[in-house]
């Protein structure tokens, strides 16, 4: 049964709204057409009879087969005219029946304060829903060939052909715009309404169902048919707005800040509009009901319903109600950019145009000025200065913008309609485009100017930080050394890399620019700066693809420079001398052991398009950068490592500083691709640095000391680790020879003597090293033979608790010095005989969870709950009772026990402290 409505509008009223929405139509027209040229114009006055027809002499013709005949259509005398310009003698048949295309219409910027001579025509064109697949193919082959023609006669044609029941439903992938998609199928279809110029056939029944019927929308439309108060054959049903889902003001921002990477100023009002609307939910009210109202009311003329004043106009009532004028400056600018209409620069046929008019008392209400407008005209003219606050400006919006729609998704739609795929990729876009963190290097130009490149470029070191200005560098006279006017500086940063690498992203660097170095006594040379600055224009910069968004951003180059801005001789060079040295190793040079290698500036391009620059500086500069690039290891499993180019101009041992910079890298990050649990030692000047990988990634560890490295190597290893040693490092070292030697479950001694001392080393089967000292002594049995039965001992114990079938092997060797030179080579020795490894005085240690001992003599317990802190001196009293009075020898431990523990170190440890408080009793009690 056909619904009706109580009380039908009137037939005068439907023929009112309808003439009034003609009249508006009709002058939209005439406006798109004021600012066209007579060849655009013809293309805009035949595109209709292109689509009623199949004519060989018309553009776009295929066959006689392809679809065609506009519904209802009827050419106008200025149509047919421009139809004789271009094919002569042509004339639409009288009597067509065919109508396989149900209408055709523009959207967008036509017709509206916004329309420019550059401005694209959006044509969605609405076919019979009958048509089969290939009728549809060829139908879209012949836009296409229109589109071409279009192009060749100035003017950017683009189709999108609709299948409105698919678009009823949300599925508008037909329209393949940018602003089209199923994650703003309302907001596409509220920007229809309010800009859409019908071109043929059928018209839109929206105009006839009033705003208060909207949610109601089929029903009055049926009531309409159901009392004649139309003829359903000569409208078309785009679907109403009674409201608009949340999930498309997310998806509609993510798309919007997704163009504003190129165009910032287009795309920031249709954002504003959607967080507009979002913080309207859930009673909103869209801008082409606004539309609609006027027209109803009988307001028909251009200005009062152009789209953009439209938006504009709500726009600035939200930012006034949020009391922000900077942001309302900001939509006014990006509007003023939008109209395309240089106040300061119109052409006399500009000046007398309703869009001038008009233009001019929008500015003038605003309070703007000639001043104003010769500003706004000359950005592409703006200092990088300038530029870069704007960009700013326009950031700081658009990321508001997207932290109120990330709240609001959160709120009130968890599940958008956007593929997780699509969302990740916009995500990675964004953060890749407006994140900032120190070192990465920012576009400041995101569409604002058309070229920012500067005739010359100031360089200012203060204070250790160096200055960018754009042009002359003004300086202070009466203090040359003062800083630069903050209103001069477009970016500062200690590393000069950082600052180049800025000028080149930006375009501010071209090849006729000439850098101006202050203060006159620079640090840097003028061969130096030509040197970085050649390396920093070689920067190849790297576009990503949709597929790279959607993974990790991983480093695809890197380059490290090297010592820029700094002679690591300096003190020498100014006295115009260098020193000279066989030992050229540039992390330990000559005999004093410099590290040459001061700062590095490491460049990292990524599969995002980052640049972003870390400076490390001081002693351990090249150590840190190591344990940076050796972040990105996991990545290596399914990546090669990045490419690389170091380069090093300094004043002093340039050439022998990058060979080794090259040599290290390539050392290390071979080392571990191949070896990743293996630490890595380097050595540099008088500092020990360990690179050691965990699941926190790589750990940088330093020891500016000999006892501080033994410090590091002694700790408990959970498996066998075998330390790597930098080819320069611990070259006059006995640690080089001994690591070489490392094994997996072997336990080794070895013993070194030197100055009446002996320096005993133990490596343990997982690879951990003991150091230990004591006074040398030709009797090998006062220090051999109590570590050798310690040892045995534990492994005995261990050997019956793991079920071990044969004991743990025990190698012994002493170390030696070449004759005339600083190596070491070892020699095996015997280890001493089974009978002699008893001692006849059995002394243990036993701790417990606290870590306290409890000692045992010959099996006499002395336990700290008994002695108290007497218990060293009373354990030594009772093995100075066990002992012959002339013996003198220094107590040692057969056997300690530590809970929880199988480290060997750990016990040897234990031991060493335990002996030693024993044996300082034993002399504070010696008679």
């Amino acid at each position: 049964m056909t619904p009706a409505i109580t009380s039908p509008i009137s037939q005068q009223q439907v023929h009112q709204w309808h003439s009034a929405f003609l009249q508006l139509n009709q002058a939209r027209l005439e406006c798109t057409r004021s600012l066209m040229s007579s060849r655009q114009q013809i293309v805009l006055d035949v595109l209709p009879l292109l689509l009623h027809l199949n004519h060989q002499q018309l553009p776009g013709f295929i066959d006689h087969q392809v679809p065609c005949g506009i519904a209802h259509y009827n050419a106008s005398a200025q149509q047919l005219q421009s139809l004789q310009s271009i094919a002569r003698g042509v004339q639409p048949p009288r009597g067509f029946s065919n109508r396989q295309i149900t209408g055709l219409y523009l959207m967008g910027s036509v017709g509206s304060l916004a329309q420019a001579r550059s401005s694209d025509l959006d044509v969605w064109l609405c076919y019979d829903e009958s048509l089969d697949n290939g009728q549809l193919a060829a139908l879209a082959k012949k836009c296409q060939l229109i589109e071409r023609w279009a192009e060749s006669q100035n003017v950017e044609l683009h189709f999108f052909l609709m299948n409105l029941s698919d678009f009823r439903r949300g599925q508008s992938q037909s329209a393949q715009g940018e602003d089209c998609g199923s994650t703003q199928h309302l907001l596409l279809l509220d920007e229809f309404y309010r800009s859409t110029l019908w071109l043929a056939g059928c018209q839109p029944r929206w105009w006839l169902i009033p705003n208060n019927e909207e949610r109601n929308a089929e029903a009055f439309w049926q009531g309409l048919v159901h009392h004649h108060r139309v003829n359903a054959d000569h409208w078309l049903d785009f679907g109403a707005i009674p409201s608009i889902p949340p999930a498309e003001f997310v998806g509609a921002g993510l798309w919007q800040l997704n163009k504003g990477l190129s165009d910032p100023y287009k795309s920031l009002l249709k954002l504003l509009l959607t967080r507009h609307y979002a913080s309207q939910y859930p009673r909103i009210r869209p801008l082409c009901w606004d539309l609609k109202d006027q027209v109803h009311r009988g307001l028909v003329d251009v200005e009062s319903n152009d789209a953009y004043l439209l938006m504009l106009t709500r726009l600035t009532a939200q930012l006034q109600s949020e009391g922000s004028d900077v942001r309302i400056q900001l939509a006014r600018r990006a509007f003023y950019y939008k109209a395309k209409l240089p106040m300061s620069e119109l052409s006399t046929t500009q000046q007398n145009s309703w869009r001038a008019s008009v233009m001019r008392q929008l500015c003038n209400s605003w309070g703007w000025n000639e001043h104003d407008f010769y500003e706004l005209d000359q950005r592409p003219q703006w200092s990088p200065v300038r530029i870069a606050r704007e960009r700013n400006a326009l950031i700081s919006e658009m990321l508001s913008s997207y932290r109120f729609l990330a709240g609001f998704s959160q709120k009130y739609a968890p599940r958008l309609h956007i593929s997780k795929g699509d969302l990740q990729v916009l995500g990675n876009r964004l953060y890749a485009a407006f994140d900032t963190r120190p070192g990465k290097i920012i576009s400041i130009n995101p569409g604002i100017s058309p070229s920012l490149g500067q005739e010359k470029l100031s360089l200012n070191l203060h204070k250790n930080v160096w200055q960018l200005i754009p042009g002359q560098f003004r300086r202070n006279e009466a203090d040359p050394t003062a800083a630069a006017d903050r209103e001069q500086v477009l970016k500062q940063s200690p590393s000069l890399v950082e600052l180049l690498c800025f000028a080149r992203m930006n375009d501010l660097l071209q090849s006729h620019t000439r850098i101006a170095l202050y203060p006159q006594h620079n640090p840097l040379s003028t061969y130096e700066l030509k040197e970085v600055l050649q390396a920093v224009r070689a920067l190849q910069p790297y576009a990503p693809q949709v597929e790279d968004f959607r993974h990790p951003s991983r480093p695809l180059q890197w380059h490290l420079l090297v010592n820029v801005g700094v002679d690591p001789q300096h003190q020498l060079s100014r006295r115009g001398m260098q020193k000279i040295s066989n030992r050229d190793d540039a992390l330990g040079y000559s005999a004093a052991r410099e590290n040459l290698i001061h700062t590095i500036d490491l460049v990292s391009i990524n599969s995002w398009g980052e640049w972003l620059v870390e400076r490390f500086s001081g002693e351990a500069a090249m150590l840190q950068c190591l344990q940076q690039m050796l972040q990105y290891l996991p990545q290596t499993k399914h990546f090669d490592w990045p490419a690389m180019n170091i380069q090093c101009h300094c004043a002093t041992r340039a050439s022998a500083i990058r060979i080794r910079v090259e040599q290290l890298l390539d050392d290390v990050l071979r080392h571990f691709s191949d070896q990743p649990r293996s630490p890595y030692l380097i050595e540099a000047a008088e500092t020990y640095y360990l690179l050691e990988n965990s699941r926190d990634g790589v750990q940088l560890r330093i020891a500016d000391s000999p006892m501080k490295l033994l410090a590091l190597l002694q700790r408990p290893l959970s498996q066998f680790t075998p330390y790597i040693l930098d080819r320069a490092a611990l070259h006059s070292s006995p640690l080089r020879l001994i690591f070489e030697q490392s094994r997996s479950g072997l336990w080794q001694l070895f013993y070194w003597r030197k100055d009446e001392r002996l320096y005993f080393y133990f490596l343990d089967e997982k690879g951990a090293l003991l150091h230990q000292q004591w006074p040398d002594s030709t009797n090998s049995s006062q220090w051999l033979l109590p570590l050798v039965r310690f040892l045995r001992q534990l492994d005995q114990r261990w050997q019956q608790q793991s079920g071990r079938t044969q004991p743990r092997k025990l190698m012994l060797f002493e170390l030696r010095r070449k004759a005339q030179s600083y190596e070491f080579e070892m020699v095996r020795r015997r280890l001493p005989e089974l009978s002699a490894q008893s001692a006849s005085i059995d002394l243990r240690a036993v701790l417990d969870a606290q870590q306290q001992p409890t000692l045992y003599c010959n099996n006499l317990e002395f336990s700290p709950w008994q002695f108290g802190s007497d218990l060293y001196r009373e354990v030594a009293a009772e093995v100075r009772k066990l002992r012959s009075r002339h013996e003198d020898y220094p107590l040692c431990l057969s056997d300690v026990l530590v809970p929880d523990s199988l480290s060997i170190i750990e016990h040897l440890q234990v031991k060493q402290r335990l002996e030693s408080r024993l044996n300082q009793a034993m002399a504070d009690n010696n008679p």
